[in-house]
Order: C-alpha cells, then structure tokens, then sequence
C-alpha cells in the first residue's frame, strides 16, 4: 500500500515544481542570458520610467506621458546615442525601452513630453552631458501664452552593465509644469464686479531654462499669460495659465494690471501663498512639494468695493486650503 501512495506523493511534487518554474519564466525571473556563451541569448539593458513623484505617490507615467527620450553617455558623460518611443506602447502599464550597450559602465538620463513647446539640442557624439539643457520656446516679447505640453525631466542614472544578467534600471521622472487657475470672486449682491478683458494676467519668473540636472539657469523674465478666460458672471472672472519649475526660493509673482491705467491693481507672491498649503503629516521639503504638485486652483474672495478696494482680497482657497486675510495692509 505504501508504494502506489509515494508515487502520488512524486507525481504531485513534480507537478508543483514544473506550474512553479512555467510561472518563474512567464514573468521573465529566470530565463537565461549571458554575454559569452553563444547557446543563451545575449543579455540586454532594459529601462523603465516611474513617475510617482506626485501627490498621490502613485505611478501614473503610462496615463500621463506620451513621449519618452532616453540618452545614453558612457563613464564620463560623453554622449553616445539617444532613443525614443512616444504613443501607444507607453500606455500598457509594462513598457520597458529594450537598450541595446556593450558591457561597461553608462549614464542615463532622459526629458519626457518634449513636443514643440521646447527646444533640446542635438547632441554630438562624445559631447558632454552638461549641454543636455532644456529651453522654452519663447518670442521676442517673452510672453508665453499657449498651454504647455506636460514635460518631465529623468534623472540621471549611473549604471554598470555587466552581462551576467538582463539588467532593468529605473529612470524617476520629475514633472517641470504647472498649471494655475484663478478665480475672483466679489460679492454677487455687493454691486461691485469686473470685467476679464479689463486686465491683464501674468506670472512672471525666469523658470524657462533648464540645465542637465534640472537646476534653473540664467534666463530671462517671461510673462506666463493666460490661454484660456471667462467671465464667470458680473462679480467672477477666471483665468488659466502655466509656468515651469517652481522654486521655493524664488519670488514667483502673479501680476493683475488694468489696462486702461497699466497700474497694478494685484500683486502676490505665488511661491510663499503656495508653500503654505502643504499638509501636516508629510515629510517633503517645500520644493518637494512644489515638484510633486502640478496643479494649484485659486480662488481670490474680495471685499466687493468700487474704486481702489475693489481688488482688496479678504481670503483665498488654495487646492481647498483657506486663509483669511485679516490685515489690509498686508502685503500679498
């Protein structure tokens, strides 16, 4: 009796062991690879991109990127090639960009969602790393009055391909644009109101020049104007706009001027409004913060008085964060 049992007992373990290793090489775990035995494929450097440095600290590179281009240096950061991939095959949930690289030592770096609104340059064979800049398009007038197209920069990876293996190296994406809606809203029984082409709307910061390491460079001052505005009713106008990379050690302003008197009639800085907004309970630093959030909804409530206080805001909801402004002489 014992014999037929111990056979069952066999036959169920190998049957355990063959689903166990079919599961192993359907995911890819232990298919063979190797650089110099010419019986196994030859390994590959496979790179995948990550973009869960946003609020939710969710990946959500397959529903927002639509463009990715990878550049490849060696050791020194000498620039060897770059690749691209854009469209559908980023949008499965599981792309990797297959990297065809003899063994040794690289760095990688990568911009996503470059499309007309900016100018990278193309690089040389054995240029430098450092000449990976980024640049916003801009006229002679440095208005910049068109919706941006998202844009991402990666991070530079330091990667030692060896060929025992296939390697998989994970570029974290950092998302370089914002987009900011306002809203003013007087009282709607107050009488007071205003009209949206009455004014001009701008953000104004030096943020359209990015370096290889995402740093800012020495740029010139743009006027971020809005693409898109509506007067809401008699007492509410809005406006939408973008601007790049902020800092939180810059004095990003928004500037409202009537265009009858080119006289400012509202003037905030939006990186000390903005750093306020940052919940309790999270461990980011205030430029973390600003890099992971990309879109910041405002709403201006004013006191609803003609002539010099009709623009003398009372409180703000920033992303659902409400402040009272108690003093009317401070400085916004």
């Amino acid at each position: 009796n014992g014999t037929p049992k111990k056979k069952k007992m066999n036959f169920k373990s190998h049957m355990n062991l063959l689903i166990v290793g079919l599961l192993m090489i359907g995911t890819g775990i232990f298919i063979s690879c190797d650089a110099f035995n010419e019986d196994l494929p030859e390994c590959r450097l496979f790179v995948k991109f990550k973009y869960d440095y946003n609020m939710l600290s969710v990946c959500a590179f397959h529903k927002q990127v639509d463009k990715v281009e990878l550049y490849v240096f060696d050791k020194d950061g000498k620039f060897l090639f770059q690749q691209a991939e854009e469209g559908d095959a980023l949008a499965t949930g599981n792309y990797q960009m297959s990297v065809a690289l003899p063994l040794g030592e690289y760095k990688l770096m990568a911009w996503a969602g470059v499309h007309d609104s900016y100018d990278v340059p193309q690089l040389a064979p054995g240029a430098s790393i450092t000449e990976l800049e980024l640049k916003l398009k801009r006229a002679s007038s440095l208005v910049i009055d068109k919706a941006l197209e998202p844009l991402w920069y990666g991070e530079i990876n330091e990667v030692n391909f060896t060929g025992n293996m296939n390697l998989v190296e994970t570029i974290n994406l950092i998302k370089n644009t914002n987009t900011v809606r306002f809203i003013f809203q007087q009282p709607e029984n107050s009488g007071g109101g205003f009209a949206v082409d009455d004014y001009n709307y701008e953000i104004l910061e030096s943020n359209g020049y990015l370096d290889h390491q995402n740093q800012l460079k020495d740029d010139d001052e743009l006027s971020f104007r809005p693409y898109y505005s509506k007067q809401i009713s008699p007492a509410a106008i809005g406006v939408e706009l973008n601007t790049m990379r902020l800092v939180d050690d810059r004095p990003t302003r928004f500037v409202v001027t009537e265009k009858a008197t080119n006289k400012p009639v509202f003037n905030i800085s939006l990186t000390d409004y903005f750093s306020k907004t940052m919940m309790a309970g999270r461990n980011w630093s205030t430029q973390e913060y600003f890099d992971r959030q990309d879109e910041w909804d405002v709403v201006f409530y004013f006191a609803g008085e003609n002539g010099e206080g009709l623009w003398h805001a009372v409180q703000v909801i920033i992303n659902d964060w409400t402040w009272h402004i108690q003093d009317e002489g401070e400085d916004l």
